[in-house]
């Protein structure tokens, strides 16, 4: 499950989105420790074309007089990968969340940074709720060396790959292409993933050293 994340804007965000031609990125919310229902940056095709629009990390809303706040009954920051199929949104509205690192803990202990030493993007999914946009990250099954920190999950990346965030950004009923990026993998752009540990989920203080799940 992944509930904390972080933009960093020190990490080439703006020179990653341009690689992806994705249009606005002035838009773009930056920060640590991004946390569920905050405002964050998403990428949707909505209009035809990539670009940033800001959504609130939740995916379902409910009413709150004339506007709209995350719902009660509904804890919907992750989207399970075995559900997809069932999801209109998986057909309709996928969309990417630029992120430069995320937090996982074990048990909601020991939480630890999980990060690329470069900016990627989480798979994920969005609704429209009159004017607003929500998202939720999609989640796929923990990788065996990713246990030990969090047993339950991984978020699901998107590779490095111009096709397959064109073709995840389209929308449409044929998703066979993203099958294998259901499976279990760690490395992105050729780089392992690194793992480092936290004094608290929140925090940005370490409690020690980086190492590499290679």
């Amino acid at each position: 499950m992944c509930s904390v994340f972080d933009v960093n804007d020190d990490a080439g965000i703006e020179r990653f989105l341009e690689d992806y031609g994705v249009h606005n990125p002035q838009r773009m919310l930056f920060g640590r420790r991004r946390r569920p229902t905050q405002q964050v940056s998403i990428v949707t095709a909505r209009h035809g074309r990539p670009e940033v629009e800001n959504a609130i990390w939740h995916l379902y809303l409910e009413r709150d007089g004339e506007n709209w706040k995350p719902h009660r009954k509904y804890w919907s920051i992750n989207s399970n990968w075995q559900k997809l199929d069932k999801r209109p949104e998986y057909h309709n509205s996928r969309c990417l969340v630029p992120a430069t690192a995320w937090v996982e803990s074990l048990h909601g202990k020991n939480p630890v940074e999980f990060s690329y030493g470069q900016p990627f993007f989480f798979c994920g999914l969005y609704k429209t709720w009159g004017d607003i946009l929500s998202c939720s990250i999609i989640t796929i099954s923990a990788h065996p060396k990713t246990r030990k920190y969090h047993e339950k999950s991984l978020p699901m990346i998107a590779p490095a790959d111009k096709h397959f965030v064109e073709q995840w950004l389209k929308g449409g009923h044929d998703t066979a292409l993203f099958e294998p990026y259901l499976q279990l993998h760690i490395e992105y752009a050729g780089q392992p993933l690194a793992v480092q540990p936290l004094v608290r989920a929140t925090s940005t203080e370490y409690a020690g050293d980086r190492v590499i799940l290679g």
